[in-house]
């Protein structure tokens, strides 16, 4: 991408990003991580599910799932029992109003879905068979619980608190946005280590592909870079793992030169085991036709690393994770997360996000070509 990069100089200019070629800088404090993204902990998430359902997006699939038959209430059966599957749904911290959450279930069962303000207790859900939900009129925190239509199931439904906002995060300097300054003083640590480096095609100048250039601070160097080539991935380690704690759990930096300006994507895996990885749910509600320098903006863009200018830190919550299958059956362990995966998208439209809709972002062959990772930092960190 820095290849790409340079022969928009003159586009850039004008930006006033002088630090590209030079070292870091402060930036405006417009988001450090410390505000909740939403103000009611998930404690009563989900207990161990066998549901594997078909994921829409490109990319390595989770494998496996078991199941320990957890009650309806997330406590365990006084009886043994029928398991049955779980509906799923694309779950993401921070979600646009536009969107329709489309419940799927491995084995056809009906569904029953229920929506309730997040504060509220699960048990005054009210259900109603439905497959799909409309998120128009709502607003803010809001809890989505989903089960099957069975008598006799022991598990726990499907549960996701969303934050329901007109779009998804926007860019700084808008007070809204979710963007991680990379001197922000809620960051606890960074990555340490690189567990594997596999770049894909386009990537071959040998200075971006130094894998210490991937730890240790971010910064606004926007040459002092990992690149991942078309399709490539990266796979990082911590000194001490990443955990499921208040708001935002690690942030992911990419070298974009402005805001909502040439924007490359990835998705974000995490692993306890270093071979089991979840994968972030996405959005991308871009509408650019694919081409060199296309992409969408930050308040099109949800689940996706890479949305946030240099300098600025797209976050996670893992909290977002507590319905996959291998979190619910103990694989990935969200209290301690000792792998971050980065895989760079291909941005011609055939890579899907979550919702079933092509990812735009620039398309290049090379030198440089795909993400370009800065660094990952750690909100909250396993003591």
């Amino acid at each position: 991408m820095v290849g790409r990069r340079v022969g928009r100089a003159l586009a850039v200019a004008s930006l006033g990003l002088a630090a590209a070629c030079g070292g870091s800088s402060p930036l405006p404090a417009v988001g450090d991580g410390s505000v909740a993204r939403d103000a009611t902990p998930r404690a009563d998430a989900v207990a161990p599910s066998d549901a594997t359902p078909p994921r829409p997006d490109a990319g390595p699939p989770d494998t496996g799932g078991r199941s320990d038959g957890g009650a309806p209430d997330g406590s365990e059966p006084a009886d043994a029992g029928a398991a049955c599957p779980v509906p799923l749904a694309p779950d993401l911290s921070i979600i646009a109003v536009n969107e329709v959450l489309k419940f799927v279930v491995t084995d056809g069962s009906p569904i029953e879905v229920a929506v309730l303000p997040a504060s509220a207790p699960s048990s005054s859900a009210a259900f109603q068979q439905l497959t799909s939900l409309s998120l128009t009129g709502l607003s803010g925190p809001t809890r989505v619980l989903a089960r099957t239509e069975a008598t006799g199931c022991l598990q726990a439904p499907f549960n996701a608190v969303y934050d329901v906002r007109p779009t998804y995060a926007p860019a700084p300097p808008d007070p809204t946005t979710t963007a991680v300054a990379y001197d922000a003083p809620a960051i606890v640590g960074w990555a340490t280590g690189v567990e594997s480096y596999l770049p894909g095609p386009g990537v071959t100048e040998a200075q971006f592909m130094m894998t210490d250039q991937a730890l240790g601070p971010a910064g606004t160097n926007t040459l002092a870079v990992l690149t991942l080539g078309n399709g490539g991935s990266v796979t990082l380690t911590f000194g001490a793992p990443i955990t499921d704690g208040d708001g935002w759990d690690f942030a992911v930096y990419e070298n974009s030169f402005a805001s909502d300006v040439f924007l490359e994507l990835g998705f974000v895996e995490v692993s306890s085991d270093g071979t089991h990885f979840a994968r972030f749910d996405s959005a991308f509600q871009g509408t650019e036709a694919p081409g060199g320098n296309s992409s969408g903006t930050a308040a099109q863009i949800g689940g996706l690393a890479g949305s946030y200018m240099v300098g600025y830190g797209t976050p996670f919550d893992l909290a977002a994770l507590r319905n996959a299958p291998l979190v619910r059956d103990g694989t990935v362990d969200l209290t301690a997360i000792n792998y971050v995966r980065i895989v760079d998208i291909i941005g011609d439209g055939m890579t899907l996000d979550s919702f079933g809709r092509g990812i735009i972002d620039p398309l290049s062959n090379g030198p440089t070509a795909g993400f370009d990772l800065d660094g990952v930092a750690v909100l909250n960190q396993r003591k």
